[in-house]
């Protein structure tokens, strides 16, 4: 809380640039060799969690992982850094702004479908909105723009982290997340005052800021040949619910409608498609030489999910594969992190065990049902494609607005 929808992409600047930058104590270079001698690595990331009822929740979560013994240096470690990092040194901070501008631009030649689907969805999606803030085009964009005016944003960069570091880190936002045997817990319950301690004060009294939706459609040009095109939408508003049948459908379509009309007759290089528990969706392809007939196929998915029609086999190894993506082998960290998001969102075991019934008890007839869900989200209307010039201008019908990305 109390953090505006102005100041998000600032945000996530400050969590990109913490452990790189002078602290109080070390110089970043001492700092990475002090983080790589008593741990295996602390980070910073802005993390999104949208409990099924209830405000989306907003997170600055900083890991760390270390052996029991050096607990003490992890933690002196993680507050040197969250507490004490200097954005004073300018060369460094245009050094860390441009390396941020470098990796978003390749990003957006591996992943522009992430991209496009995240964009898509920050149409009508509160916690897509801040996604697109803090990683998507929304902070490409921000990035792009302090790369080529550092000289007059320099100081307003210095003063915006140091001034929301005072208002992430306090001991009225504190959560921590532990993962490990009886040995962790205890040392969690012994060093938390101390670390509740030293954190800033206050935090709690903000008030929820309110968060603004643009409903655009939008074509993005850049340099490459190829387009990343994606209809998104959301089925709860039409009184829908999520059910373990659309991870069936999910499956389905990457392997048949979607892998058959888009990659092996369009020539795109991959597809695929995503129902989220709070009703965002999004179909999307990626490395497409295709633009507008895309656009068409994804328009006429209720068709094909209304006529979904497999032999018992065909229908069985669609379970299969979805249960093989439910219950992966996990490490003790991705248990953690399935732990802490479970608690943070309010999806239960009882739930998990819930979705894994209704995959199991999926059949054709419950498959086609869906057909009315897929009919809502695509109402919605709503398409973001990030492609080379020539296609977008040819599309230009189809959006609202088209711009040149970078």
């Amino acid at each position: 809380t109390g953090i505006g929808q102005e100041d998000w992409k600032y945000l996530s600047l400050l969590s990109r640039m913490l452990g790189l930058v002078d602290t109080e104590n070390y110089s970043y270079a001492d700092l990475a060799n002090a983080v790589n001698i008593y741990t295996g690595g602390i980070g910073a990331s802005l993390n999104v969690y949208d409990p099924a009822e209830g405000k989306t929740h907003f997170m600055c979560e900083v890991r760390a992982k270390f052996l029991y013994g050096e607990v003490e240096n992890a933690i002196k470690l993680i507050e040197e850094i969250i507490l004490h990092s200097d954005f004073s040194d300018e060369n460094r901070i245009r050094e860390l702004v441009a390396a941020q501008r470098s990796r978003l631009e390749m990003r957006m030649s591996s992943a522009g479908n992430v991209l496009a689907a995240g964009r898509a969805m920050s149409c009508f999606s509160v916690p897509a909105l801040i996604t697109d803030s803090i990683s998507g085009i929304a902070y490409y964009q921000f990035v792009k723009d302090l790369d080529e005016h550092y000289e007059e944003k320099k100081d307003e960069i210095r003063s915006k982290c140091q001034e929301l570091v005072k208002k992430v880190f306090t001991r009225d936002h504190l959560l921590v997340s532990s993962t490990g045997d009886d040995q962790a817990f205890t040392q969690v319950e012994t060093y938390l005052p101390g670390i509740a301690e030293h954190l800033f004060a206050g935090g709690k009294k903000e008030a929820a800021q309110e968060i603004r939706l643009t409903r655009k459609k939008e074509g993005f040009k850049d340099a490459s040949q190829v387009q990343y095109v994606c209809r998104a939408g959301n089925f709860t508003k039409d009184g829908y619910e999520f059910n373990g049948a659309l991870n069936i459908l999910r499956v389905a379509l990457s392997y048949d409608y979607f892998w058959i009309n888009v990659r092996v007759k369009g020539g795109a290089y991959g597809c695929r498609s995503a129902f989220g528990m709070n009703g965002d969706t999004y179909f999307v392809s990626y490395r497409d030489p295709n633009l507008e007939k895309t656009n068409e196929i994804f328009a006429h998915t209720a068709d094909y999910v209304r006529d979904f029609d497999v032999d018992e086999r065909d229908m069985t190894k669609y379970i299969i594969g979805t249960i093989s993506e439910m219950d992966t082998p996990l490490t003790p960290r991705a248990k953690g992190s399935r732990s802490y998001r479970s608690y943070k969102t309010g999806y239960t075991e009882a739930d998990m065990q819930t979705e894994r019934d209704q995959v199991l008890a999926t059949d054709q007839k419950k498959v086609r049902e869906a057909a009315k869900m897929v009919e809502a989200i695509l109402s919605d209307d709503k398409i973001c494609v990030l492609g080379g010039e020539e296609k977008v201008e040819e599309a230009k019908e189809l959006f609202d607005t088209v711009r040149v990305l970078n």
